[in-house]
């Protein structure tokens, strides 16, 4: 197939493409959706009460690892990051059970997926509920 795009590109572009490159096209970290398994009101995922876990679901393309981050809410925060957990095995999916207990959130969680020399990220915001 690369030996192809290869053939390919030398007839379009003749004084491009030398007979023995082999040209390689990078596929870029793209992801697509980040979800959970919690209610969603307006912007926010929403921690019902009583509630100390959740799933975090992503879909992405051309993606090797997913790491899961806990940023608080406000400016120039991202030094005050965790690590929440990661994926490397998207064949069921990118997902993260998140066992956060009870702690208060008004936080995102900031996702980002890797891929082969490429990075891609997307954000959620995620809070308590309060009665």
């Amino acid at each position: 197939m690369l030996v192809l795009s290869s053939i390919i590109l030398a007839l379009i572009f003749p004084n491009k493409v030398a007979p023995d490159q082999i040209v390689t096209f990078q596929k870029h970290a793209e992801i697509l959706h980040v979800s959970t398994d919690l209610p969603k009101i307006g912007n926010c995922w929403r921690v019902p009460k009583g509630v100390d876990e959740m799933t975090i679901f992503v879909k992405a393309n051309n993606t090797e690892t997913v790491l899961f981050w806990l940023i608080p809410t406000g400016t120039q925060t991202w030094g005050q990051r965790e690590l929440i957990g990661y994926d490397k095995d998207g064949s069921d999916g990118w997902t993260l059970t998140w066992k956060f207990g009870n702690r208060v959130l008004h936080d995102h969680i900031h996702v980002q997926a890797l891929g082969d020399q490429t990075l891609s990220n997307s954000s959620i915001n995620i809070t308590t509920s309060f009665p």
